[in-house]
Formats: structure tokens, C-alpha cells, sequence
């Protein structure tokens, strides 16, 4: 055995022999020397023997977990696995062994020995562990097995942050970014790592924008990013190239101190910085590093300069750097080659060439040798290029060639140039464009022949020449800015499309490099259409930037343009801020500034920054604007201020529709629904003609007022207008009769649309439930192809109210199939159906269902659920339901009041309603109700007749005919027939049958036959045709054994013609 280092020989413990104390002692020495020495072989190997010979290993499992901890987190993972062979021989079976041996599998990539594992885990039942089971998933997820992954993550019995972490970044990672946010918005509880995964797979795949957004939602919602989160995100920022949201970066990292606790923020800032055109920021981030510079600091910065054609000044950070003692790499040595190639630094840039193979012992690849030839071809010395080139030591790609050809073009070297093109038809032939340079270079040379000849073989060889536009001359370059964004391009209805949408940004490019080359970059209306261009019409804002920039003292046209392009981006903050910077500059806000910048407030909810920019259209007097009146409306309108927003329109010495529009749509939003009637009523008393836009609001107000008689006048207003129906005023008008049951109205709107969207299928499936025409409802229902949430929950509710619940109930399982996840006006109505049909074990189904799948449940669910679990006789469940309710209203006490009351619980139910009057809820006609059953079902009849009392006296409630019935119930009950009679008799309205057949019922309980002789006479005047007044008198009769009067009574039913109904039973299987 090799021999212990000195400081591993300092802690050794004492001998064998020694006490069991100095042996346990030497053992946790050995335990916590693993963890420091694991990335190292040889220690890990002198630490195992002393183990094995201290024989502890026989005794406890707590050394082999230590020892399969640091192999399987080392470099040396499959050692772990041999290691974990071994140990099951002894007490390390365990979950720990098992979660170190996963973790080398991962380490190694080894698919097939996790499989084994996987197998062993089930044998040991370890298969319900949540660290095994998070172990094996990521040994599947590092392996590329993902559906074995995700088999895996299903079938875990309880997960953990760790267990949707692991998941969530190993499909972000392998790129399966669509299923990591499946996954992501299904977690219970999100934590940092969960948001960073999240973010770094979107920016690994290339969607940075969704990177972006995701981090902008991970700061609303109060989770603190950490290092590796702005790690993430940084190139995703790069790529978008917004400097003020990397500066808005920059910040925050410098706020909570993450810059002084990782240096690898610092250096991603000067990448960051330097590749979105800020080299200045970059430089500046770089030089309060200080002594915390590393190599890739010196790197970033040296390649930033490097990238913005500052040659000179990367030569120089390149010198200071390795006086610093900072040893470059290959990255480094190829951005100062790059440098030097870009600046015509040919022998300095031969000298680092020769420092980075002698000096620092590099072998060059590929891309070095590429910078020396397009350095020696810039410089106009092509021969040593050649010759270079056919002296590298490896295989010379097409790029290479392609580099020279290009500088042999520059200098008129034909005949290189066609040994160069010889070489790229070597290696490729696809590309049309190098035979495009060699005939230029031919024809300039006169030698018209072969450069036909060389353009024909374009065609010969199917290679692909990509479309450009040429620029003719330096004399012509703004006639031809002019030209190209002219109406009457020639081509402009055909080719003009795909010119744009493959060629035009590198076009454009080429146009502007040519400006500033040819010294044209001060010319304003050139440079303003190129802003244009970048800013507006094909958006890179990055490049607006730069061209911004290039302009000396721009105007403020020129600053409107650019914006416009940053009001209408995905971060409208950037205008306001670029507005503030710009006027702190010096620069003059105009009319057409305002609109912009307004409007960016509007769109982020912005009201301090809105009301600042009211202040200044104050300041320069442009309140009379229309334009920008208008949008200070919807600004204040949109943040909710109404006030403001009224002041604004009143203030106005002109208005249009459209200041109309943005007021009442203001007053809409915010539910404001008199004021949007009342200021249609202005607004057609002041001339002004309203919109499509005016009467959807107008004619919505009218339907949610119910307000029929205003909203006939807006049809015919409609109409004699002449106002032009599209989907969303038609969708607004179907809506309108469907509340009102005027189904041929309906339909007629809905055939004469001429645009339809999925909310207009759902608006006339529902007038149609509701106008009870179920069957038109369901043939609609059917004809939508990709059936969304509104549409079943339409159909379903539809059932619902129509009484027909049997069908509810089965639309609500079709929707279950088709994988719709129903909401709570669902739930609802299908709670509804459950409680009507006695459905127990579906209703409770449904409710943990809504447990299970975490619907939000809000009071309307809660009031269902009361109400189904007690019109199904389980009055505990009921019960409990209530008392889980956060928030409870009258609804809720009268569910819980009606449903104890009807099921025996009638103490419980009073008892509930002096809790509900305690809690400050105010009882209406439904309580009563449920009170007097209450009453009436325990025989309570002087506390039922005080309550009765207490609804006029104290409640100011009139009572309706179903509480009269009520206390006829309650003094029948008890056997006060005659003050039953008494008080029929002194009603304030006319009884109707039914509370003379709840007295009846009543005669029959006690054997009154005197009474039920003159109630069925009066039923007789009321109701003569009903067969249930005799049946209940002969059944008087009969208890009485008084059997000829109750003959005499049956002969009468059939002297008259009365037929009984026959009698059905229902039992719930």
C-alpha cells in the first residue's frame, strides 16, 4: 500500500487495542477525513484500508455510507458500485446505500446497471422511499430515459421539492422544455431551484423570451434568485438585447450582494454588456473587480473590445493582463487574434500567435490559424495566407478557404481566388454565394465569359444563391433608402413578402454599414428610416440602439421612432425609462411623443409614472391634442382612476368617439354601469355618433342591468345607424336576447355573422339553455370541433337548470374523458344534479375530486356541496363543509339552516340561525323557511309563531304564501286545527290549495273529521279537479272507520271524473 501523507499520518487514530472510546474516536476521524479527501484517489484508498482493518465494517453500516458517499460524489464513481456490492453483504442494505449507488449510476450514465438498482429497490421495498425513488428518477433523467423517468415520478407515493426539482431540470435540461413547465405549474411549492431549472432550459433551447418573462414572474412573486438563477438568465438577456433590462440585472445583483459572492456574476455582466453593445458598462463592471479578476474576467472583456472593433485597446488589456500574471487560454489568445485582425495588427498578431504555441505551450486549433489568414488577407498579404494554409497541420474546413476567397476578392487575386473556389467545391457545393464572388471578381477583371460561365454553374449544381439587395453607389444612397421602403417597389405584391422575410435585415445591415462608411451617417433622413426599419418595422431593438447612438444630436422625430419600437415591445418600462433618460439629456418632448410614452404607462398599470407624463403635456401645453387626451383617458381608465379620467374628458375643448370610447370603457371595466348608460346618453345628446366599440359596452351594461326597455332603444339604435355587427358586438347581442329568452333573435344574429369565434358558439349554446331549447343547444354543442372549458360548462349548466340531471351528470363524464379540467361553475352544476338525483357517492366523488386536483373552491362551490351533501341526508358531512368555509355568506347559513332542518336536525338548525343573526348576517325569506320547517318538524309552535312574527316586525320582511303553509304545518302538527282554520281565515292574501291540503293532511293525523269536512270544501271551490282532496277526506273517513262516508266519497271521484295519479318509487343503487 502507498504510504499516508504526513498530514493524513498527524490524525491517525490510536493503535487497534486501544479503548473502545479512542477506537470510536478514531473511526469518526476516518469518517470526516472521507469527506474532505473524496475528490482524491489515493487518500479515499488509504482511508478504505484502514477501515477494513479496523474491521468496522462488521459492527456498523455508518462507515460504508460515508465511504459510498465520497466515491459516488468523487471522480471515481463506478468504485461506488463495486464498493455497494459488497456492502450488502453486510448492515448497509439500507435506503442510504441504495441512494449513493444511484447517485454513481447518474455519475456514470449507466442506464443498464440503474435498471438493476431499480429492480433491487422494488425486491427491498425501498420502492416507497422519496430519496430512493428521487435517486432512481435521476439516474433515468441524467441517462436520456425519460419516459422511464416520468413512469418513475408517477409512481412515487409522496413527493418532495426535491422529487419535482430533479424532474423539472432534468427535462428542461434534455430540452424537453414544453413538459418541464407542465410539470413546473403543477408544483405545490416552488423554490428557487425549481424557478432557476425552469429558466436555464428555457434559455438552453433557445426561447429566451419565455427565460425572461419566467424570471420577471419569479421576482413578482418574492422568490430571491440566486447566483446560479442570474447564471441563467444572463445569456437569454443577451440574446433579446435589452441594455435596460441587463442594467435593471446589474442592479439588483449589485443589491443583494450577489456580485461580491460569486465572480461568475461579474464576469456573465461584462459578457452580457459587452455583447448588447454597452462596452462601456462592460468596462466599467470590469474594473470594479479589482483583485477578484480571473481569467475569464480578463477573457470577457478582452473579447467585448474585441467584438466592437477597439483593437488597439484589447491589445493593450491583453498586455495588462498578463503583466497581472493572469496565464490567457485558447479563448483568450482568439479574441486578441481576432482583435488584431480586425485592427491590421499583422505583426502583433503573428507575435501572439508564436507567444500562445512556444511560450504558453497551446496547440493552436482550427480557428487561431483562420484569424492569422484573415489577418494576413485584411492586410493584403495573400500569398503567406496561402501558404499557411497549405501548411496546417490538420484538415482545412470550408470556412478557411471561404475567408480567403473573400480577401482575394478585395485585392482582384483571381487566380487564388479560383484555387480557393476549387477547394470549397471540394468540400461543399450547396452554397451559390462563392460563385457569385468569383464571377464579380472575373467580370471587374473583363472576363465576361467566364464569369457567365461561372454563374451558370450556379443552376448546373443546384447550388442556392440567397437574395439580396445591391447598394449602386455611394451618390445614390439615400434615393435608394427612399426606394426601398417606397409603396411602388416594383415587385411589392409578390416578392417583396419573401425578399422581407429572408433577406432584408442583412440588407438593411449592408445599407447601414455602407452610411457610416460612406460617410453618411449625419444624414438624418437616411439614418431615420434605417432607425425605422430596426425600431418598428422588423424589431431589433439592439440595433435601433446602436444606430440612436450613431447620430449626433438626433431630433426628436428620431427619438419618437425609436420610442414607438420600445412602447410596443414586450417591455413597454423600457420607453418610460428611455423617455427619462432622453429628457434628462436635453431632449424636447413634441406632440407625437406623449401618445407613446403614454401609452407604455397604460399598458403596465404605470399611474405615478402617468401622472408625471400628465405633468408634462401640462408643462408643454399639448393638452389639447386630441390624441393625447384620448390616451390619457385610457391611462387613467385602464389604472382605474376614473376621476382622473373624467377630469381629463371634461377639460377637453374637442372630443370624439374615441374619447367617448376610452371614458366608457373606463366606467365598464370597473362595473361602473349607470355612469356608462348615463354617458351614452351625453354622448348621443352631443352629436357624437357611437361605434361597434361604444355598443358593446353599452348594450353588456343594459343585459347585466337587465335593463330591457334601454337596451331595445340601443337595437333600433343599431339598426338605424347602421353600426357594423362584427363578432364582438354580435356576441354582445346574443347574449342580450338570450337573457331574455328571445331565442329567434338570437339565431338570427348569430346566421348573419360573418365571423365567428369559439365565444359566440358558447353564448348561443347557452341562450339556447335558457331558453329551454336544450335539444338546438346539444346539436351546437356537437359541431365544435376542439370543445373548450365555457362550452361544456354551458351545455352542463344548461342541463342543470333544465331539471334534466341525469344528463348533466353524463355530459359531466364525457368532459372527465375528453381531459377538460372543470372549473367551479362546473362543480357546481353538477353538484346541483348529484344532490337532486340522491347521488351520495358521486357528489362525494366530485368533492375530492376538487380536493385531489386543488380547483379552487370559493363560496358558490362550497354552497353546492352543503347543499347536495344535505338533500342526501348526510347532514355531518354538510356540516363539515360549512364549518371549513373561510368566507360564508347568507346562502351558506340558509343551505346548512334548510339541510338540518329537513333531515331531523332541527335544534341544529336553530340553533344555526342565531349564529348566523350572532355573525351579523342578515336572514331572508329562504331562512325563515328553513327556520319554520324546523319549527314545525319538532312541534315548536310558540317559538315558530314568534319567529313567523319577527319577519315583519323585526326583519321588515313580508311573508309569502310557502311561510303561511309553513305555520299551517306547524299548528297542524301539534293539533291546533282550529287556530290552524283561524288563521287560513286571516290571512292578508288569498290561500292558495296547498296550504288547505297541508290542513287536510293534518285532519287525517288527528281524526278531525269536522274540520276536514269544511277544508275539502274549500278545496272543492279552489282546486275541484285535484284527486288528492278526496283521497286525503276518504282516508279520514276511513281512520275514523266511518267506511260508507268514505265510499260515498270514492263513488263521487269517479261520478266526477277525477283520476288518481299513480304513485312510483325511486331507490338510488
Amino acid at each position: 500500500m502507498a504510504r499516508f501523507s504526513p498530514h493524513f499520518s498527524r490524525q491517525r487514530s490510536p493503535p487497534l487495542h486501544a479503548a473502545a472510546t479512542a477506537t470510536a474516536a478514531h473511526i469518526h476521524g476516518l469518517v470526516a477525513l472521507l469527506l474532505k479527501h473524496q475528490s482524491e484517489r489515493r487518500p479515499l484508498l488509504q482511508i478504505h484500508s484502514q477501515l477494513v482493518a479496523h474491521q468496522v465494517f462488521d459492527r456498523r453500516p455508518t462507515p460504508w455510507h460515508a465511504l459510498l458517499k465520497a466515491y459516488s460524489r468523487g471522480p471515481f464513481p463506478q468504485e461506488a458500485l463495486h464498493l455497494f456490492r459488497d456492502s450488502r453483504r453486510h448492515a448497509a442494505d439500507d435506503t442510504y446505500a441504495f441512494t449513493f449507488a444511484l447517485g454513481a449510476c447518474a455519475g456514470l450514465a449507466w442506464p443498464r446497471a440503474g435498471a438493476q438498482l431499480h429492480g433491487l429497490v422494488v425486491r427491498n421495498g425501498f420502492e416507497f422511499h422519496a430519496y430512493v425513488h428521487t435517486a432512481l428518477t435521476s439516474v433515468y433523467l441524467v441517462c436520456g430515459c425519460l419516459v422511464d423517468a416520468r413512469t418513475a415520478f408517477d409512481k412515487m407515493p409522496v413527493k418532495n421539492a426535491v422529487s419535482w426539482n430533479v424532474m423539472v431540470t432534468g427535462f428542461a435540461g434534455r430540452g424537453e422544455v414544453e413538459h418541464a413547465r407542465l410539470l413546473f405549474d403543477r408544483m405545490p411549492c416552488r423554490n428557487v431551484v425549481s424557478w432557476t431549472g425552469m429558466i436555464d432550459g428555457y434559455t438552453r433551447s433557445s426561447r429566451h423570451v419565455e427565460a425572461v418573462d419566467l424570471f420577471r414572474r419569479m421576482m413578482a412573486e418574492g422568490v430571491s434568485p440566486s447566483e446560479i438563477t442570474v447564471l441563467a438568465v444572463v445569456p437569454a438577456i443577451t440574446s433579446i438585447g435589452r441594455v435596460l433590462l441587463g442594467e435593471a440585472l446589474h442592479g439588483f445583483c449589485e443589491k443583494t450582494g450577489l456580485l461580491v459572492l460569486d465572480v461568475r456574476v461579474r464576469n456573465s455582466l461584462i459578457d452580457l454588456y459587452a455583447k448588447i453593445g454597452s462596452i462601456h458598462n462592460s468596462l466599467k463592471v470590469f474594473n470594479e473587480m479589482m483583485d477578484r479578476r480571473n481569467l475569464v474576467s480578463w477573457t470577457s472583456i478582452i473579447s467585448g473590445f474585441a467584438m466592437h472593433g477597439l483593437s488597439a485597446e484589447a491589445v493593450e488589456l491583453f498586455a495588462e493582463m498578463r503583466r497581472a500574471g493572469i496565464a490567457p487560454n485558447r479563448i483568450t489568445f482568439l479574441s486578441v487574434l481576432n482583435a488584431c485582425s480586425h485592427g491590421g495588427l499583422v505583426e502583433q498578431g503573428v507575435a501572439f500567435f508564436k507567444s500562445m504555441v512556444y511560450e504558453y505551450n497551446i496547440n493552436p486549433e482550427i480557428k487561431h490559424f483562420g484569424c492569422i489568414i484573415d489577418m494576413l488577407g485584411r492586410a493584403g498579404r495573400l500569398c503567406e495566407a496561402e501558404q499557411v494554409i497549405s501548411g496546417l497541420p490538420m484538415e482545412v474546413n470550408s470556412v478557411v478557404w471561404r475567408t480567403l476567397l473573400g480577401c482575394c476578392s478585395k485585392y482582384g487575386e483571381v487566380e487564388m481566388g479560383e484555387r480557393a473556389m476549387k477547394k470549397i467545391l471540394e468540400i461543399e457545393t450547396e452554397s451559390g454565394g462563392d460563385f457569385v464572388v468569383v464571377s464579380n471578381m472575373l467580370t471587374e477583371h473583363g472576363r465576361f465569359s467566364d464569369a457567365e460561365r461561372a454563374r451558370n454553374l450556379v443552376d448546373e449544381r443546384n447550388a442556392v444563391k440567397v437574395p439580396g439587395l445591391a447598394l449602386v453607389g455611394s451618390t445614390c444612397v439615400e434615393w435608394e433608402v427612399q426606394y426601398c421602403f417606397s409603396p411602388h417597389w416594383p415587385g411589392v405584391h409578390g416578392k417583396i413578402l419573401f425578399l422581407f422575410s429572408i433577406v432584408i435585415i442583412k440588407a438593411m445591415k449592408k445599407l447601414h454599414g455602407h452610411l457610416i462608411v460612406s460617410g453618411l451617417y449625419n444624414c438624418q433622413y437616411a439614418m431615420s428610416k434605417i432607425l425605422r426599419f430596426y425600431a418598428v418595422l422588423q424589431p431589433d431593438l439592439v440595433s435601433a440602439h446602436k444606430v440612436y447612438g450613431q447620430i449626433e444630436a438626433p431630433t426628436t422625430y428620431l427619438f419618437n421612432i425609436i420610442l414607438r419600437g420600445l412602447t410596443q415591445s414586450n417591455a413597454p418600462e423600457d420607453a418610460i425609462a428611455f423617455y427619462k433618460k432622453a429628457r434628462g439629456e436635453g431632449m424636447v418632448p413634441d406632440n407625437l411623443t406623449f401618445p407613446f410614452v403614454v401609452k407604455a404607462c397604460g399598458r403596465i398599470n404605470a399611474l405615478k409614472e402617468g401622472k408625471q407624463m400628465h405633468n408634462h403635456v401640462l408643462k408643454y401645453g399639448l393638452l389639447s391634442d386630441i390624441f393625447v387626451s384620448n390616451l390619457l383617458i385610457h391611462l387613467y381608465a385602464a389604472c382605474g382612476d376614473l376621476c382622473c379620467a373624467r377630469s381629463v374628458f371634461d377639460e377637453m375643448l374637442v372630443v370624439d368617439v374615441v374619447s367617448w370610447n376610452s371614458l366608457i370603457c373606463g366606467y365598464s371595466q370597473y362595473n361602473r354601469l349607470k355612469e356608462v348608460l348615463t354617458l351614452f346618453k351625453l354622448m348621443h345628446d352631443g352629436g357624437v355618433k357611437a361605434d361597434k366599440i361604444t355598443m358593446v359596452k353599452v348594450v353588456s351594461a343594459c343585459t347585466r342591468l337587465a335593463d330591457w326597455s334601454m337596451a331595445d332603444c340601443l337595437v333600433r339604435y343599431i339598426e338605424d345607424y347602421c353600426i357594423e355587427v362584427d363578432v364582438y358586438l354580435g356576441n354582445t347581442l346574443i347574449d342580450y336576447y338570450g337573457r331574455r329568452g328571445q331565442l329567434q333573435s338570437a339565431e338570427k344574429v348569430f346566421f348573419n355573422m360573418k365571423d365567428r369565434n369559439a365565444v359566440t358558439l358558447n353564448t348561443m349554446i347557452t341562450a339556447y339553455s335558457k331558453g329551454g331549447n336544450l335539444v338546438s343547444a346539444r346539436k351546437l354543442f356537437e359541431e365544435i370541433p376542439n370543445k373548450d372549458l365555457i362550452a361544456w360548462s354551458s351545455m352542463i349548466s344548461g342541463y342543470s337548470q333544465a331539471s334534466q340531471f341525469s344528463d348533466a351528470l353524463e355530459l359531466f363524464r364525457q368532459m372527465q374523458r375528453a381531459q377538460v379540467k372543470p372549473d367551479a361553475i362546473v362543480i357546481a352544476s353538477v353538484l346541483s344534479a348529484c344532490g337532486h338525483l340522491g347521488a351520495l357517492d358521486l357528489g362525494r366523488w366530485i368533492h375530492e375530486y376538487v380536493r385531489r386536483n386543488k380547483i379552487e373552491a370559493d363560496t358558490i362551490m362550497h354552497n353546492s356541496l352543503i347543499d347536495m351533501y344535505a338533500k342526501c341526508g348526510s347532514t355531518k358531512e354538510a356540516l363539515q363543509v360549512f364549518k371549513e368555509m373561510k368566507e360564508k355568506d347568507t346562502l351558506s347559513w340558509n343551505s346548512i339552516i334548510l339541510g338540518l332542518a329537513n333531515n331531523g336536525g332541527e335544534e341544529d338548525a336553530l340553533n344555526a340561525f342565531r349564529a348566523m343573526l350572532a355573525e351579523g348576517f342578515r336572514p331572508n325569506r329562504v331562512t325563515f323557511l328553513g327556520v319554520l320547517i324546523a319549527c314545525a318538524n319538532a312541534e315548536l309552535v310558540e317559538e315558530g309563531l314568534n319567529y313567523f312574527d319577527s319577519m315583519k316586525s323585526v326583519h321588515n320582511m313580508e311573508p309569502r304564501m310557502r311561510h303561511y303553509g309553513c305555520v299551517v304545518d306547524l299548528l297542524g302538527r301539534a293539533g291546533q286545527l282550529e287556530k290552524a282554520l283561524r288563521f287560513i281565515a286571516e290571512m292578508p292574501v288569498v290561500p292558495d290549495p296547498v296550504v288547505y291540503r297541508i290542513l287536510l293532511g293534518a285532519c287525517k293525523t288527528h281524526g278531525d273529521l269536522a274540520t276536514a269536512e269544511v277544508v275539502t270544501k274549500k278545496l272543492n271551490e279552489l282546486d275541484a279537479g285535484n284527486s288528492g282532496n278526496y283521497m286525503l277526506l276518504s282516508n279520514t273517513y276511513a281512520s275514523a272507520d266511518r267506511w260508507s262516508d268514505a265510499m260515498v266519497v270514492r263513488q263521487l271521484m269517479e261520478d266526477t271524473r277525477v283520476r288518481k295519479s299513480p304513485a312510483c318509487s325511486v331507490i338510488d343503487c
